[in-house]
């Protein structure tokens, strides 16, 4: 089992409705979990979950609520659609880096740069495997991804959203390994389980 932490940003109904739309269309994970960005990525549990809470708490305990706001698109390296910050990417960078100190030292990849994201759609071709570290150029499926562009670009993005607390989560084996090319799907009876929210600290720096 592994442990991410992620901000469920607090969106309007129409923008959850829209972006719910493209990601059931585009996005493998869209039955497992909702519109979410990840702030750190699944690490292994072997180390005690209370520890890693622990770990977590201190790291928030320096941090006031802020706002961030969607509105960008990038391309990433293994092919997907995200939905990018044009405010609060900031902050979102600095708290990444933050929580990957300590006992989370290790599993920060200083060789992929983390860009602050909600995932729209992953897109390659049929007969590719998802790995998110072996996929090639021929893999992508450009027409795909084009046509979610567009949809993308329709989404009503205007308002600012608070960022209060995080929600750490608990992503099955069968999850990772689909997304390390170890599965060629992700299994129907997979469930990503909603540990604890972690608030962040109102009187924070």
């Amino acid at each position: 089992m592994y442990y991410a932490l992620i901000i469920y940003p607090q969106l309007s109904a129409e923008l959850f409705q829209s972006i719910d739309t493209i990601r059931g269309k585009y996005d493998p994970t869209s039955g497992f979990t909702k519109p979410h960005i990840t702030v750190l990525f699944p690490v292994p549990g072997s180390g005690g979950e209370g520890r890693l809470i622990s770990h977590i708490q201190n790291v928030l305990s320096d941090w006031s609520p802020f706002e961030i706001r969607l509105g960008g698109f990038h391309k990433s390296h293994d092919h997907w659609l995200f939905l990018t910050l044009i405010e609060g990417e900031t902050q979102v960078k600095k708290l990444y880096q933050a929580l990957y100190t300590g006992i989370l030292a290790e599993y920060r990849r200083d060789d992929i740069e983390f860009v602050p994201h909600l995932g729209l759609g992953l897109f390659i071709n049929e007969s590719s495997t998802y790995d998110w570290d072996n996929l090639r150029a021929s893999d992508f499926d450009r027409e795909q991804y084009e046509e979610a562009w567009r949809q993308a670009k329709a989404l009503p993005l205007s308002s600012s959203i608070l960022v209060e607390k995080l929600q750490l989560t608990k992503i099955p084996d069968a999850i990772l390994e689909w997304a390390t090319g170890k599965r060629i799907s992700i299994p129907e009876d997979s469930c990503i389980v909603e540990v604890q929210k972690l608030r962040l600290c109102p009187h924070g720096a």
